[in-house]
């Protein structure tokens, strides 16, 4: 049935927001809130998009940053394109990740340290180094302004090897505060490249 359409498998709130639904669309698991959709399983454009941008680098990603996770998309694509490297996932709303680890994809949960926490926070003690940071975290469909802060940028550029890569997806909802954001990446990651998909920019650098 869910090739016709949504089925709704939970509806309820949590300690973050307060309504979360749980779809299964066309065999995708889907995470939605009230006004924005938070995970397409392999479907979620955002890293479609990345991943393709990087597909001559991604056979050498060991290991991956998730912040904001939604529902796993990333490592369900990644999987689906035959790449198993660990992750790290960490989100602030618990039962996100708990739905995010209950549907991941075969055994790809043995590949992941889950860690219930504010990225703000997390980055600020992090001392570990990955191949690939992606940040895709949202409040409802707005980027909190601290993704955007030297501080946090500095913090993510300090956690990625020599020679990997920082993906981090922004909405467009102001274009003042857009010309803002984008002037402190280039700050801390000049050089980068900016793919257009609809009202959504995806960031992609190389440390």
């Amino acid at each position: 049935m869910s090739y016709l359409y949504p089925l709704r498998l939970e509806s309820t709130s949590s300690s973050e927001n307060p309504l979360l639904e749980l779809f299964l669309y066309r065999g995708q698991y889907q995470l939605a809130t009230q006004d924005a959709l938070y995970s397409d399983g392999r479907r979620y454009r955002p890293m479609l998009v990345a991943f393709e941008a990087l597909k001559q680098n991604l056979k050498d990603v060991k290991n991956v940053l998730v912040l904001g996770t939604g529902l796993g998309s990333a490592v369900h694509i990644l999987a689906a394109k035959g790449y198993h490297p660990s992750y790290t996932l960490v989100e602030h709303d618990d039962l996100i990740l708990k739905w995010c680890i209950e549907h991941l994809p075969g055994d790809e949960v043995k590949r992941v340290w889950p860690v219930c926490a504010d990225a703000q926070s997390h980055m600020a003690h992090n001392d570990m180094k990955y191949d690939l940071v992606i940040a895709d975290i949202f409040k409802s469909r707005v980027v909190p302004a601290f993704v955007t802060t030297e501080t946090f940028l500095t913090q993510c550029r300090r956690s990625v090897n020599p020679g990997g890569h920082i993906v981090i997806n922004y909405m467009v909802n102001n274009d003042k505060e857009w010309r803002a954001a984008i002037a402190a990446i280039n700050a801390v990651f000049p050089g980068n490249r900016v793919i257009n998909h609809g009202i959504n920019r995806i960031i992609i650098a190389t440390v």
